[in-house]
């Protein structure tokens, strides 16, 4: 094991109470257990990081849980019930989601569809475009490719689920109406019902981004089907790229349920849009476009 693992595991056994990885660090060197071979300034942050790469890597296999933003205890010190419930999800760090595959489509041929008809478009009339896959550590380097994105809207009634955008978001600070993700290059299996996995990678997205089991995302029912998805496309900048948003909308049966599982610093609130909407630079680019475009309508 790491020995920052080791460090952590001893920490904990002791502490048997959450902690961060400041405070594991300072009890690690009163209880004299760290190796002599450890040193560098930044310590708690290599600690932190360790620990976050245990449990992304190995989840529910991992020794470690996350029960808050920075906070972390061993897991058989925390109740089955309680972990399924109430761990932490962290967002993924960019660098570590480049390493998926996306699927991609050329700018060009794209841009002589959107140019002719800037509305919301039915994805299915562009969806033959998108041939190629490619990390997307390779795709945000090749300016001629346009990388399919998702945008997964939570709906209860006549309100949106609204909140903050994950620090990672490539496309800019603000609130989100609804899960920002990929379309990665294995969502589609088998079992999916149309080509591109899409309700597999909304579903995917939900529980990257949340603390939902699985049987609560299952209870969300899709509005529309794979023909009926519509699409957004969000230009990139001079030195950047452009992606294609899929729009997934699905129904929740119990908001403050659903709510309660979306972690706390992301702001999560239900909200009736647009005329809750007071300011339209508060959102990240994204909403903001769709909440501009003609044929919004349709979504919101």
């Amino acid at each position: 094991m790491n020995s920052y693992l080791q460090i952590s595991m001893s920490v904990l056994s002791e502490s048997r109470s959450a902690m961060s990885a400041r405070e594991i660090l300072e009890a690690a060197y009163r209880l004299q257990v760290v190796p002599q071979h450890l040193f560098g300034k930044t310590q708690s942050k290599t600690l932190h990081a360790r620990l976050s790469e245990d449990i992304l890597r190995n989840r529910n296999n991992s020794a470690f849980t996350r029960t808050a933003p920075g906070r972390f205890a061993l897991r058989t010190m925390v109740p089955d019930s309680a972990v399924s419930k109430h761990e932490y999800v962290a967002p993924q760090r960019a660098y570590q989601l480049k390493q998926f595959d996306v699927l991609c489509a050329d700018a060009h041929e794209l841009s002589t569809v959107f140019d002719q008809d800037p509305r919301l478009l039915l994805f299915k009339l562009i969806a033959p475009f998108f041939q190629k896959q490619l990390s997307l550590k390779r795709a945000d380097r090749d300016r001629k490719l346009v990388r399919l994105r998702l945008l997964v809207i939570i709906r209860f009634r006549d309100r949106l689920l609204t909140l903050t955008a994950l620090d990672a978001a490539d496309t800019g600070p603000g609130r989100s109406f609804g899960f920002l993700g990929y379309v990665k290059g294995d969502d589609a299996n088998l079992f999916s019902s149309e080509t591109f996995g899409v309700d597999a990678a909304a579903k995917r997205t939900i529980s990257e981004q949340s603390m939902a089991p699985a049987e609560i995302i299952e209870t969300l029912s899709k509005t529309s089907d794979f023909d009926e998805l519509r699409c957004l496309h969000i230009e990139g900048p001079a030195d950047g790229y452009g992606s294609v948003v899929l729009l997934a909308e699905f129904k929740c049966r119990d908001p403050d349920e659903f709510l309660a599982q979306v972690p706390a610093h992301r702001s999560p609130r239900w909200a009736r849009v647009p005329s809750e909407i007071n300011d339209i630079l508060s959102l990240e680019p994204i909403s903001r476009k769709l909440m501009m475009s003609e044929g919004r309508e349709a979504i919101l």
